[in-house]
């Protein structure tokens, strides 16, 4: 598929990404999901089915709840809102019902990045560009300090530095 069908996709099952604006900044992968990414992450799906990787301090369900344990064991803690604050990385965690749907990261500039399932990874301008939708709504942000490293010690990708907590 390309980039203007996936566009398309996107829009159809997403329409505040209309109004909103989006633009794909990565390929389609099945090497990665949206937890992974917004974990740091892109070599892995992450999923508490049994199959696929989920860090080993998470209770494997798919229950929000263990989302949020996810983030909170690579030293996010929970805040108010996916606002942009000065030192701050976020993510934004979706839901429906209680069960985990999505994660979406914040970039340096504000922006948010999403991996949408083995589609493409996209920027948006906020969470609730994806609200509403298969995904759910944005219900739980977290964040954590950032901590600014040389290469040798983070995963650089695209225009973010992870932190690789192991």
């Amino acid at each position: 598929m390309d980039t203007s069908s996936w566009g398309q996709l996107l829009i159809a099952a997403f329409p505040s990404l209309t109004s909103e604006g989006f633009e794909i900044v990565g390929e389609p992968t099945t090497e990665y999901n949206c937890i992974a990414y917004a974990a740091g992450y892109a070599s892995d799906w992450w999923w508490p089915d049994g199959i696929n990787y989920w860090p080993p301090w998470a209770t494997p369900t798919e229950r929000t709840e263990s989302l949020i344990e996810v983030f909170a064991g690579l030293g996010y803690e929970q805040c108010d809102d996916g606002h942009a604050e000065t030192g701050y990385q976020k993510v934004a965690l979706y839901e429906e019902e209680g069960e985990m749907k999505h994660a979406a990261v914040q970039m340096p500039n504000g922006a948010w990045r999403s991996k949408m399932g083995q589609g493409p990874l996209i920027e948006h301008r906020s969470p609730e560009s994806l609200s509403g939708g298969m995904y759910g709504d944005a219900t739980t942000y977290m964040r954590r300090i950032v901590r600014l490293r040389g290469i040798e010690e983070g995963l650089i990708q695209g225009n973010q530095c992870f932190d690789i907590n192991l």
